[in-house]
């Protein structure tokens, strides 16, 4: 159908598997499993980068979550850094599902009442909540230059980057190793090596929280991207192969944006460039 995706390793061109899950609680006798469980919250990391202009509060730099912005030398080898990565508790949850599974549920903000009825949340939960602001975020309006949407299912998201890449493009799936309970969120990395694996066009796809996976995918136009493998060694021992995404060209980026005051730089002095937690992705040709 020349829609296969690339496998290389887990880390560098992945083939998404799409294990059959349920969507709703009240389904489990036909779909398998129940409802995932919705996050807490969202780290600085994943909330900060569907608008990549917009700052952050001052004291957000504190948030270790903020810990996940660079440049490209700080990655060369025996270069050491403290980052931030979130454990992933059950990598099954950040699955794309098959379009079959997910087509006939509207991903509508309008439809938010049905939905919470169909998935059996209270209005005023938690998971009511979080739903609704990724629908929010899922509506917003893309950025000048810029082309969005959620995707559910690998067969939409596909689609959508060979109407980027070409219709006859492959396309192949970046993402950081899993990390262990057992590593800490916030600690010091060696880089251990530091491997260029694409550059060009790229599209950001940043997991939402819901019930079953969501993902908000982004590309600019013009825009100049590189994405490296970098293998990092942990205080503590852990070794971890990391997907790290350079923005090469910042000069239109906003002086307030949170990575600008992070690395005390300013717009066009230099590439902003972040690791990506293992429930994000970079899509790549």
């Amino acid at each position: 159908m020349g829609k296969e995706f690339v496998c290389c390793s887990f880390l560098l061109l992945l083939c998404v598997s799409i294990a059959p899950r349920n969507v709703a609680a009240s389904h489990t006798e036909d779909d398998g499993v129940g409802v995932l469980r919705l996050p807490e919250q969202k780290d600085v990391h994943s909330t900060s980068h569907m608008g990549m202009g917009m700052g952050m509060e001052e004291n957000d730099l504190l948030n270790p979550g903020a810990k996940v912005f660079a440049t490209i030398k700080d990655i060369e080898v025996g270069k050491t850094m403290p980052i931030y990565f979130p454990y992933v508790d059950d990598p099954t949850s950040f699955q794309l599902l098959p379009k079959h599974k997910t087509q006939h549920i509207p991903l509508s903000s309008e439809q938010l009442p049905q939905l919470l009825r169909f998935f059996s949340f209270p209005p005023d939960s938690h998971q009511a909540l979080a739903m609704e602001q990724t629908l929010n975020i899922c509506e917003m309006e893309a950025p000048k230059g810029e082309v969005q949407g959620c995707f559910t299912s690998l067969e939409s998201l596909v689609d959508f980057a060979q109407g980027i890449f070409g219709p006859d493009s492959q396309v192949g799936i970046v993402r950081s190793s899993m990390i262990s309970k057992s590593t800490p969120l916030l600690q010091n990395y060696t880089v251990v090596e530091s491997v260029e694996i694409s550059s060009g066009k790229l599209i950001a796809c940043h997991n939402e929280p819901y019930p079953y996976a969501v993902y908000a995918c982004h590309f600019q136009w013009g825009s100049v991207n590189k994405v490296f493998k970098v293998s990092l060694r942990g205080d503590n021992g852990d070794q971890v192969d990391a997907a790290f995404l350079c923005h090469m060209d910042t000069s239109t980026w906003s002086a307030g944006h949170i990575g600008f005051r992070l690395l005390r730089l300013k717009p066009g002095e230099s590439e902003i460039c972040h690791f990506f937690p293992a429930y994000d992705m970079v899509v790549v040709p």
